[in-house]
């Protein structure tokens, strides 16, 4: 399938919610988990801030790279974002999967002394 690389250096991508395991079945409540690693997958749901415009997206990480101590309203890191189409019998759209989620290091504002 077509991955197509997202550049996160033109948008503040902040957590809206803490990290939840990705739900593959919901009548049984199995989850997803990643096809090569066997991790679970989980859904991670953030705002993607963009010329001052929100928009809320869920990102797909595999476990090993969901940092554990995020709290909704920090901006993160999203290492290795890419966009998927994707289309089936009932619709298409874009997901969204990264390598990793992270705190996101904001560079301290300068006081203005030299």
């Amino acid at each position: 399938m077509r991955q197509i690389p997202v550049d996160t250096a033109v948008m503040t991508v902040m957590l809206i919610q803490a990290p939840e395991p990705k739900v593959k079945n919901r009548e049984t409540g199995e989850v997803a988990v990643d096809k090569q690693s066997g991790k679970t997958l989980f859904n991670v749901n953030v705002a993607v801030i963009v010329d001052g415009r929100p928009d809320a997206v869920t990102i797909v990480v595999a476990e090993d790279g969901v940092q554990p101590d995020l709290v909704p309203g920090m901006p993160v890191a999203l290492p290795g974002l890419v966009a998927r189409p994707w289309e089936n019998d009932f619709g298409h759209g874009i997901s969204f999967r990264a390598s990793a989620v992270m705190a996101q290091q904001i560079p301290a504002a300068s006081n203005g002394k030299g």
